[in-house]
């Protein structure tokens, strides 16, 4: 095909059905029309013939352009084997040319093009294995196709900017901040984006297929125990072996901790769940000796389903659990973007239906947090390691894992350092040379950490084993300032430690040190090795390239044969490879840090610079964002890692005994990289994690905001200023907080959401009025304030002040039609979410007419979005309430069961929504008197193990119903004490709501609140109602018969303060 031919790719052979397939032609059509209408014509001149011409000048972006055209190809050949659009590398290359062509005098302009370009490119090389896999699994297609549409639409913005006057290009180019780069940026972005999407794609598929295919690399051992001896072939797997890690072939001893793990945990089938604690300090090998019994499992028990967690902190226990689902789940979890409650749910059920199962929840911290996690069952074995003793208490025995005696150190020793070398490192007979590593051992305290160290630092510098343990006394001595440390060990215990660390530390590169640095500052799991391979600007330009050989051969293999850390690639198929560093070690360089504030400054910026540049950003218009999860899964745990080092920091001023440690400056990049976690958090529903990056995000913007000033307020070319734009985020960072707040508590929480949701708005306004904002600026602040509007009206709901609600809602849907009237895009959802919350104030008031044609209205807004990141479910679920309401229980039992579903299969049964679900369809059959029904259904509001957020008001309200029901059902005694739960916590929640009032109430007094009054002189079952959210829905008025006539409410307004 010649390359003017292939520009105009119409001959897509679409598989059947296959509306992705549809859209890339489409994409692919547009781009042909564009092209034509501009007249635009690529020469045939090949890239060789065009470098050899700039080869001359030498321009800084022609290597990177030899690159970006071998992933180009590679790309080329995947797509082009389920479409026949082989034109997809001649369209990158013929549009990058016209580029090249027009502005080929401008290199410093053309090196930001082609780092755009390259950014693009290198996730291409990934696609090259993909087809053996799409033929089967059509989401690995879809994805693909995701990709080429992706580039597509990116090609039509290069050629509408670059189509421009040259000269206007090069000025908007060169600018700080440049819109068109920007641009340009985003659309890379979401090619890259849409490449993780298919990689997590394939990797799913591979982890389900290894479950059953998985063979062990290299000679493994089969074992007739535990302990037994080793055979030349491995057993076929036949259970799943979810272990991310390679096994230790240089593990020796720890033979008795082996067989008493053995004892306390084999088998795992038994009738009784087995647990076990491996606890001990830092750096005794808890992990390794853990790892070595999973394998030796493995061997033993072929049948053995095998999971290794994480277990640091709730997100990556949570995102291990997810990972358990995809294994173990449905063709489903391959095919949708799951939520995490519903992951977690099919995690737990798997394991609580299964018997054959080891669990290896690897540094725990928090009892708090396991027992959560913990399998409610009578099988299965769990190991848990951790430093924490408290951690023995959940579990039903405990081993600590002690130090090694200087025998088994100097074998450790030994096994690590091979015969050649050892006869190198010391002229004298073997048996003195065990003797000196006896002593090593001895002066290290037994650490087989430090010991697996010293055993790389001694072979790769070699130092002679006498040398090596005259260094570790010397630099050991109590007040000896050690250069590396500069004396400042914390405690003697840490002196052994940072001496054998320093022997290592010392033979590594600048580049080999800035690079741990960085990792001391990451989650010490899964550190992306690519992420750290980049040649950046600015922050990250200190590795100076980004050739992946040269990073390996002069930095990676550094500090990979001293083993300060390990890279983690044994699967040959997976294109991907993460570090691991230990976590000793990485306390050790941040104490070296803290002296050093130039290096502690710059580190830190660095390891926020590449967190953010593979981190999705905050949605711009803060819709669902449900498709970026499995790309904020990957890094997050980092995000987390890189807010308590700054925590930790800012805990340290003002401390007597840290009077040296240097405040991190923090930057508007790390703040906004903390709200895009934070947000994610918000969505799947861990509040503290959220709660504790929106805080620092929240100052953070705060201070910026006050430090600058807001006449300097933007020009247009160089985008917004500091003030403009930091009191955006900060306002976005309260938002996200009110968002948390009224997802996890009912009324009890109602005045401290609605003090946040003032404040947005008072901040949304103020930033809609700035001077100076350019046209999409401006546009993006009037959307943003109208959200503002809606979201104060969803508040009111809450606290049942339904007028001022309607005023507010009616607001914000007048601002976006202005803005639709003025040209501008506005997606359905917007309509649909103020149109269904103006269906929910109607209700309130029993203006069920109103609130009928509301609420179909909103559900034909949502049914013209084809965002697949909108729940559509909640309009439904409103509909189905205002049917009910109107006196249409069969009509909205229909609705409520299709919602119910459609909410299973997204947020699983134990979600949120689908709890709401449960109750509002319980609630319609107990109203019909079909009690039976009622009950197995509200059932499905109480899940023990439950791990969505859930406002326990909600609970209370399900309990009350059930007492209700069993009462209804005979139970005269079951239903009394579900009644009296339900009402000795009613009380409480409105002891919290209405603290005076109740008090008054308690003493016998006359109450001065006229609200809480009308409360309690109404029925009981409605004070139940009037303590959940809005969007729980509110049933009983129509049962008891109470605000009945059209325009009253039934519920006294809460107001904002007592």
């Amino acid at each position: 095909m010649s390359q003017p031919a292939a520009l105009y790719p119409t001959d897509v052979a679409l598989p059947l059905l296959s509306s992705r397939a549809q859209n890339v032609k489409n994409k692919a059509d547009e781009l042909r029309t564009l092209l034509r209408r501009r007249n635009i014509e690529v020469t045939e001149e090949p890239l060789d013939v065009f470098m050899t011409k700039n080869a001359w000048l030498k321009p800084k972006w022609l290597d990177k352009l030899q690159l970006v055209n071998n992933n180009i190809k590679t790309f080329s050949k995947a797509i082009g084997t389920i479409c026949q659009a082989h034109g997809i590398a001649s369209i990158v290359w013929g549009v990058l040319r016209f580029i090249l062509d027009a502005f080929g005098r401008y290199f410093d302009l053309l090196d930001k093009i082609v780092d755009i370009y390259d950014e693009m490119a290198r996730s291409f090389q990934m696609l090259k294995d993909y087809a053996e896999l799409y033929a089967e699994h059509t989401t690995v297609l879809d994805a693909l196709l995701d990709i080429y549409c992706s580039y597509i639409e990116f090609s039509i913005h290069a050629v509408e900017i670059f189509a421009r006057h040259p000269l206007k290009v090069i000025f908007k180019m060169i600018v700080r901040f440049s819109p068109i780069e920007l641009t340009l940026k985003d659309g890379a972005r979401k090619i890259c984006s849409a490449t993780q999407s298919f990689n997590d794609r394939r990797n799913l598929i591979r982890d389900k297929i290894s479950a059953d295919t998985l063979k062990k690399v290299g000679t493994i051992v089969e074992l007739t125990s535990v302990q037994g001896s080793p055979s030349q072939e491995s057993p076929r797997l036949k259970g799943i072996f979810s272990v991310p890690r390679a096994q230790n072939t240089k593990f020796c001893g720890r033979k008795e901790v082996l067989e008493q793990l053995g004892r306390d945990l084999l088998p795992a089938q038994d009738t009784s769940q087995k647990s076990c604690t491996l606890h001990g300090a830092p750096g005794m090998g808890k992990t390794q000796i853990a790892l070595e019994f999973a394998y030796r499992c493995s061997y033993k028990f072929p049948e053995l389903n095998i999971f290794w967690i994480p277990a640091e902190d709730e997100t990556v226990l949570s995102q291990a659990f997810g990972n358990i689902a995809r294994l173990v789940g449905s063709q489903q979890a391959e095919t949708d973007v799951p939520d995490q409650a519903r992951l977690l749910e099919t995690a737990t059920a798997w394991l609580r239906e299964n018997t054959s199962w080891l669990m290896i929840f690897d540094n725990v911290n928090s009892p708090e947090i396991f027992a959560k996690y913990q399998p409610r069952c009578t099988h299965g074995s769990i190991l848990l390691t951790s430093q924490y003793q408290g951690m023995v208490h959940p579990t039903t025995t405990e081993i600590l894992v002690r130090s090694l005696t200087s025998q088994e150190g100097s074998e450790l020793l030994l096994k690590h350092i091979t015969a050649g070398r050892r006869e190198r490192l010391h002229m004298g007979d073997p048996s003195s040379l065990a003797q000196l590593f006896e002593e090593i051992a001895e002066e290290v305290n037994g650490s087989p950490l430090l010991l697996v160290g010293l055993a790389g630092s001694i072979v790769s510098s070699a130092v002679s084993a006498e040398g090596a343990l005259k260094m570790l006394r010397q630099s050991g001595s109590l007040g000896k300032s050690d250069p590396f440390t500069n004396g400042h060990s914390a405690c003697a215990y840490d002196r052994p430690f940072d001496s054998a660390w320093d022997m290592a530390l010392k033979a590594i590169p600048e580049k080999g040190l800035a690079i741990l640095r960085i990792m001391s500052m990451l989650a010490a799991d899964n550190i992306p090795v690519d992420m750290l391979n980049r040649d950046l600007e600015g922050k990250l330009s200190f590795l100076g390239y980004d050739d992946p050989d040269r990073f390996r051969s002069r930095i990676q293999a550094h500090i990979v044969e001293r083993y300060l850390v390990e890279v983690e690639d044994w699967d040959p198929k997976s294109p991907w490879s993460f570090y691991i560093i230990h976590r000793q070690l990485q306390a050790k360089i941040l104490r070296d840090l803290h002296f050093v504030p130039e290096q502690y400054q710059l580190t830190f910026d660095r390891a926020v610079a590449l967190i953010a540049r593979e981190f999705p950003p905050f949605p711009r218009f803060m819709t669902p964002n449900f498709s970026q999860w499995p790309s904020y899964e990957k890094l997050v745990a980092h995000v987390l890692k890189v807010h308590s080092v700054y925590r930790a920091n800012e805990r340290c001023q003002g401390q007597d005994e840290t009077p040296t440690v240097i405040p991190l400056i923090s930057s508007m990049a790390f703040a906004e990289l903390l709200i895009s976690a934070g947000y994610y958090f918000y969505e799947v529903g861990l509040e503290d994690s959220c709660v504790a990056v929106l805080k620092t995000a929240e100052k953070i913007f705060h201070e910026f905001r006050i430090t600058s000033t807001a006449e300097a307020t933007t020009q247009i070319e160089r985008g917004p200023s500091v003030y403009a734009n930091s009191l955006k985020l900060e306002t976005n960072a309260i938002t996200v907080f009110w968002g948390i707040i009224e997802q996890a508590q009912g009324l009890t929480g109602a005045r401290k959401a609605m003090a946040k949701a003032k404040q947005v708005v008072a901040l949304r306004e103020k930033h809609a009025i700035l001077t100076g904002l350019s046209p999409e600026d401006r546009f993006e602040s009037q959307v943003l304030l109208s959200n503002a509007y809606n979201d104060i009206g969803s508040q009111m709901l809450h606290m049942h002040q339904y007028a001022g609600a309607m005023d507010y809602l009616d607001k914000s849907l007048n601002l976006k039609r202005e803005l639709e009237a003025q040209g501008h895009d506005i997606p359905p959802f917007e309509f649909a979410e103020s149109t269904n919350n103006l269906a929910f104030a109607a209700l309130g008031q029993n203006l069920i007419e109103a609130a009928l044609l509301h609420s179909q209205r909103a559900v034909e807004f949502i049914d013209k979005d084809d965002s697949h990141d909108s729940d559509a479910t909640r309009f439904y679920f409103c509909y189905g309430v205002a049917l009910f309401l109107s006196g249409q229980p069969e009509e909205a039992l229909k609705v409520m069961i299709d919602v119910y579903r459609k909410r299973k299969d997204t947020f699983g049964g134990s979600g949120r929504q689908t709890r709401d679900t449960s109750y509002a369809i319980s609630f319609i059959y107990f109203s019909q008197g079909r009690f039976k029904e009622a009950r197995n259904t509200i059932r499905g509001c109480f899940n023990k193990q439950a791990k969505g957020i859930w406002p326990a008001e909600c609970l209370t309200r399900a309990k009350y119903l059930q007492s209700q029901i069993l009462m209804a059902l005979g139970d005269i005694d079951g239903g009394k004490r579900k009644y009296d739960e339900a009402v000795q916590e009613l009380d409480g929640y409105l002891s919290e709501i209405f603290p005076k009032a109740h008090a008054q109430k308690a003493e016998g007094s006359t109450s001065a609140c006229s609200g809480y009054a009308e409360l309690m002189a109404a029925d009981e079952a409605l004070r139940f109602d009037y303590v959940v959210p809005y969007f729980a829905g509110r049933f009983f008025s129509t049962v008891i018969g109470v605000g009945i006539r059209s325009g009253v409410g039934c519920f006294p307004p809460l107001e904002d303060l007592e």
